[in-house]
């Protein structure tokens, strides 16, 4: 037999038969499937583009940490440990990108667009594709869905809870109940918003079971009313616990020019500050009381029957059980311990007890209710909930940190009032500019199911449902409709009630308000007979109602603006006029036409198209809206749905720094530095880049080594100095917040912006398009993309000597002498311990320092110190002792007749051969005379540019010579004043220039024992050296540069000290150094950087050394005195 024989004798292959999938193509089929496809391509499309903000990035490194094989530890801070395990999924599928770090974000988002069918036997046939319809074009739900934050993984798992209990209690099969664990257990271990869904699903269960208790007959009246007693305790302590966790503060913490960084979880974890209301207490109490009392009265009651006739108290039991085990933060709360102490051996334990006892209770609750189906349902629920938490059982301590930890951070946000954005956020700002659509079909099923009675439904809708409905098995119809309306009225007030309140959360309050609008536009469309309205042309008359609508729109706009019609001959005037005119004139004769053309049509159906008009607009509005947001401004601060939002800056530096590496290293190998201000997004963007180099808010001189530098504003002041003038500087957005202007709003202010036509069109353009120009030109605010002024700006740095690398930056080469690696001062570097240190923490105690900027040395070798910010100055022992303190703050000019010892930020400190002090009283722009036990003689300056030897500006320093010559920098005038020790005017040198002799921000000052006078001139980057020539005429006679003092800050003064070794050490206070040079200005020793240790300066200022050749330093930011020891060559 040939082989084609045994074929056709074994039938047809499978590969050639013909499917029959039974496939109906109808409308409704096409509908379905053309917005599963548009979910599709608005969800995934372009993915790649927008910028990952600050969360989106932490998020997306750590999923790819994961996905690389270094583990995962959950947080708290960053919610909970399923995104990070699907995300880095999508990395070992796909690749790691913006893009594949987004799809299950996108994926997510679509399969909640397709589960909305599910829901078809509840909203009907049309209203389950209205919410389809809404949930496509729905601008949170579709620029979430685009989002790696966990909104767009909570919306399946929010529907299928959903789902799962409405379909349990139609039919009590246990499966919907595992359903319903399973949904409950992935949100768990997605974010802490489970713990609102479900309470607010239990509250609602419990109301349902409780009306259907009370219509069943009880077997005595005294244990219906402890039942009735024990709910009205226990909501009372529900409500008591939840307004008091949800703050009851409405009101905003901060200004409309204030904004709230993100977190950084490798900042360490925070630390439990806030405690909790005793209320909270007392209302867990009342709650117990209240289940007591409910429990006794039902078993009491009803016994063996509550198993099988109340499908919600299946649904309560499950929530319940589930949850208790992870409410253990409530206990340990208020029991003072913190919940989130995991290393405190003593805390941990106590916690631990705590949670073992809420299992065991919530085991024996559910093994006596039904111990199969409970054992099921709590392994479907434990199961995953205990592998995500602890990655797949290789961390442990990820199931503390989401039994107890998750729930006590979110109790400790409560008090941060992160966001603190003012209680009528969402009312005002968010539902108005985005889900409007959703609420105004929620309103109105409100509306419908408070005021009207909704249209009967149909024998085929209602044969269809109860044939779903296992009346036998205890099943019941679920009253939907109103849940669905609770849900959102919940959802709404608790986010509008709880202090944390950001845009993302939108989501959550749009969720059921897209259901319940679709259930409400759904009756309303088949309310129409599609059929006569087509026989009538409806068309027709539809676009005769809409000109008419649009006209009179138009002329009442042109009426209330300004100017308004007929107020003028000009050109503007007269195009105002025209317009009204036009418009008016085309309503009228429209609205006329429409009255012929609507004779046959009852006002009934001329309201319905009316209002079928409007539902279309407003849908063409929302998908515009949408569009918008998702596709156009997506990286922009001009919409309200971001907040801390990383701008296109980033992407624009990681573009050049990509491009600069390929060229320097033909890879991904450049060295380049960042700060903790970029450090998100950027840790994520340079995950592949091998030399990245995070230096934190402590730049040192190593940052010279690397030929890219990036830093946010905030470091600025730390690393200009360290780079100087060896880098080129470009300057990008990084991070920006929406315009605030709504903060403080008030019925005034409300009424204000109605009554101005100006202000009415400028809102309306930003409502509109986001068009902010009319707003700036009404309120001079900078809301330009370009100069926003809720944003953190970061600098690019490139160092010089890449040459023709960076000729495309329009860099010429000849401005390029700067060599790699080139320090001066990295040599002669040393690690150097104070020997002892005066001041252990600010404050304003004798002994502590605000601020200090100076310190002078008096022959008996006691200190003298500027307290800057004390405004005094103290005398102390070299051991620390205080001695005296004297002064306070004092404006002089306000003060005349009792100025001595009144001080107004003393910066300079000298002490002459007498002991006498001399104060450079900086802000009274004078200089003070005492005596060492603080008894004032005498001042000298008045405020001024130098008209006059007492015409001072800002002195910064005094010193004092041996023949007691007093010699004051008198920096704003850039001179140097010379005085007797009476302070009696003898002579000046310097002024402003550049050239030998000249300065530029003269400050610290030091005399050596030849009586030659050091200057630091600060902006001209040298030391200046001048010499006597004749009685009191000084010339300069040696300069040596400083590589430092780069900065020009209010902190960037710099010091100098002569030692009797024959060396001048200056201090570098944005340098973080001393450095220390010989009289002729060649360099032998330097030593600090950044930090508090004994070996580090905040903000290294005033220095002088004493007759043992040891220097004390003034480190102001540390606000205190150190004193070293240098061994100088």
């Amino acid at each position: 037999m040939t082989t084609m024989e045994t074929r056709e004798s074994k039938g047809e292959s499978w590969l050639d038969r013909k499917l029959n999938l039974g496939i109906r193509l109808d409308v409704e089929t096409i509908l379905i499937v053309a917005m599963l496809i548009l979910a599709i391509l608005t969800r995934f499309y372009d993915l790649e583009t927008r910028v990952m903000s600050h969360d989106e990035s932490l998020h997306t490194y750590f999923s790819w940490t994961l996905s690389e094989g270094r583990g995962f530890e959950h947080t708290p801070l960053m919610h909970g440990p399923l995104q990070f395990h699907v995300v880095a999924l999508s990395y070992f599928l796909f690749g790691d990108s913006d893009a594949t770090a987004r799809i299950p974000a996108a994926a997510a988002s679509v399969l909640a667009v397709g589960m909305i069918w599910l829901f078809r036997r509840w909203l009907g046939r049309t209203g389950a594709l209205v919410a389809m319809g809404l949930m496509l074009i729905s601008p949170y739900m579709l620029y979430y869905g685009r989002y790696v934050r966990n909104e767009a993984l909570i919306l399946p798992m929010a529907l299928l809870t959903v789902y799962s209990m409405f379909r349990y209690v139609e039919t009590r099969r246990s499966r919907w109940l595992y359903l319903f664990a399973l949904s409950l257990s992935l949100h768990f271990t997605t974010k802490e918003t489970s713990f609102i869904y479900t309470a607010i699903f239990m509250i609602f269960l419990a109301g349902h079971l409780t009306w259907r208790l009370i219509s069943r007959p009880w077997k005595s009246v005294i244990y219906q009313i402890g039942f009735l007693l024990g709910l009205a305790v226990g909501f009372s302590g529900v409500g008591l616990a939840m307004f008091s966790l949800l703050g009851g503060d409405l009101g905003g913490a901060i200004s409309a020019t204030e904004t709230i960084q993100p977190l950084d979880p490798t900042s360490g974890f925070p630390i439990a500050t806030s405690v909790l209301s005793p209320y909270v207490g007392v209302g867990l109490i009342l709650v117990l009381v209240g289940l007591l009392l409910v429990g006794l009265s039902l078993v009491l009651s009803f016994g063996k029957r509550l198993r099988t006739e109340f499908p919600t108290l299946d649904l309560l039991l499950i929530c319940s059980t589930m949850v208790l085990p992870q409410l253990g933060a409530f206990p340990a709360r208020l029991g003072g311990w913190d919940p989130l102490a995991y290393d405190n051996p003593e805390a941990f334990t106590r916690t631990t007890i705590v949670v073992v006892i809420l299992i065991v209770i919530s085991a024996a609750f559910g093994l006596l209710w039904d111990w199969r189906r409970w054992l099921v349902a709590a392994s479907v629920f434990f199961v995953p909930f205990v592998i995500f938490q602890t990655t797949v059982l290789t961390n442990p301590s990820g199931l503390a940190s989401g039994l107890v930890g998750s729930l006590g951070y979110w109790l400790e946000q409560q008090s941060v009032h992160r966001g603190s954005q003012p209680w009528y956020y969402y009312l005002v700002i968010q539902i108005p500019f985005y889900e409007y659509l959703p609420a105004i079909g929620a309103l109105l099923a409100v509306f419908v199911g408070l005021f009207r009675n909704p249209k009967p439904r149909s024998d085929d809708e209602e044969s269809a449902e109860s044939s779903e409905i296992d009346w036998e098995a205890g099943g019941h119809r679920f009253p939907v409709i109103g849940f669905l309306g609770y849900w959102s009225i919940l959802m709404f007030g608790g986010f509008t009630i709880a202090s944390e309140r950001m845009p993302w959360l939108t989501v959550h309050i749009a969720l059921p308000m897209i259901l319940l609008a679709g259930w409400t536009f759904g009756a309303f469309l088949e309310s129409i007979d599609w059929r006569v309205w087509l026989q009538k042309r409806a068309w027709l008359l539809g676009l005769l109602l809409a000109l008419t609508m649009l006209s009179f729109t138009w002329a009442l706009g042109y009426g209330l603006g300004n100017p308004a019609p007929f107020q003028g001959s000009e050109i503007p005037q007269l195009q105002v006029t025209l317009g009204f005119s036009l418009s008016l004139v085309l309503g009228i004769v429209s609205l006329f036409v429409l009255a012929l053309q609507a004779s046959q049509w009852s006002p009934r159906n001329l309201f319905k198209l009316a209002g079928l008009i409007v539902l279309v607009a407003l849908t063409l509005l929302t998908a515009r809206t949408s569009f918008r947001a998702a596709y156009i401004n997506y990286d922009d601060p001009t919409e309200f749905m971001v907040y801390a939002h990383a701008a296109t800056g980033v992407k624009t530096v990681m573009n050049q720094v990509e491009d600069l590496s390929l060229r320097m290293t033909d890879g991904l190998g450049v060295d380049i530095g960042y700060d903790d201000d970029v450090s998100w997004p950027f840790q994520w963007y340079l995950r592949d880049y091998t030399n990245p180099h995070f230096f934190g808010k402590t730049p040192s001189r190593e940052l010279l080594q690397y030929p890219l530098v990036v830093a946010g504003n905030d470091n600025w002041n730390r690393v200009d100095p360290v780079l100087g003038d060896r880098y080129h500087v470009f300057e990008y957005n990084r991070m920006w917040w929406p315009m605030q202007d709504y903060f403080g709003l008030t019925w005034e202010r409300i009424l204000n912006a109605i009554r101005s036509p100006e202000m009415r069109a400028a809102l309306w353009n930003i409502w509109l398009d986001r068009d902010y120009t009319s707003y700036i030109h009404l309120t001079g605010r900078s809301l330009t993309l370009e100069r926003w002024y809720n944003a953190d700006r970061m600098r690019l740095y490139i160092r010089k000597d890449t040459g023709a690398l960076v000729w495309d930056y329009n860099m010429n080469p000849s401005q390029l002498p700067f060599q790699p690696g080139e320090d001066p001062y990295t040599a002669e570097m040393v690690e150097m311990q104070a020997v002892s240190v005066i001041g252990d923490m600010p404050g304003t105690l004798p002994g502590q320092f605000q601020h200090p900027r100076d310190v002078a040395i008096a022959p008996d070798g006691t200190l003298f110190v500027a307290d800057t910010e004390n405004h005094r100055i103290q005398h102390l022992s070299p051991e620390g002792e205080v001695l005296d303190v004297w002064g306070e703050f004092g404006i002089a000019a306000a003060d005349v007749g009792s100025t001595d010892m009144l001080f107004n930020g003393p910066w300079g400190i000298g002490v002459g051969p007498d002991g006498s002090v001399y104060v450079a009283d900086t802000w009274n722009n004078r200089v003070q005379h005492f005596t060492a036990e603080g008894v004032f003689l005498g001042s000298v300056g008045t405020g001024g540019y130098g008209e006059t030897s007492g015409a001072l500006w800002g002195p910064r320093d005094v010193a004092v010579d041996a023949r007691g010559r007093v010699f004051v920098a008198d920096t704003g005038n850039k001179r140097i004043l010379i005085f007797d020790e009476d302070l009696t005017y003898l002579g000046e040198f310097g002024g402003g220039g550049a050239g030998l002799g000249k300065l530029d921000e003269p400050v610290g000052l030091a005399i050596d024992q030849e009586g030659r006078v050091y200057v630091a001139d600060t902006w001209n980057l040298r030391v200046q050296v001048f010499e006597e020539i004749s009685d009191h005429w000084f010339v300069s006679v040696l300069e040596w540069p400083i590589e430092g003092w780069y900065g020009e800050s209010l902190d960037n003064k710099p010091y100098l000290s002569y030692s009797r070794t024959g060396h001048i050490c200056v201090s570098d206070p944005e340098g973080f150094v001393v450095l220390c040079f010989t009289t002729e200005g060649e360099y032998v020793r330097g030593w600090g950087g950044l930090g508090a240790s004994d070996s580090r300066f905040g903000l290294p200022s005033g220095l002088d050394f004493d007759g043992e050749g040891a220097v004390w330093v003034v480190d102001s930011a540390n606000s205190r005195l150190m004193n070293f020891v240098p061994d100088l060559p």
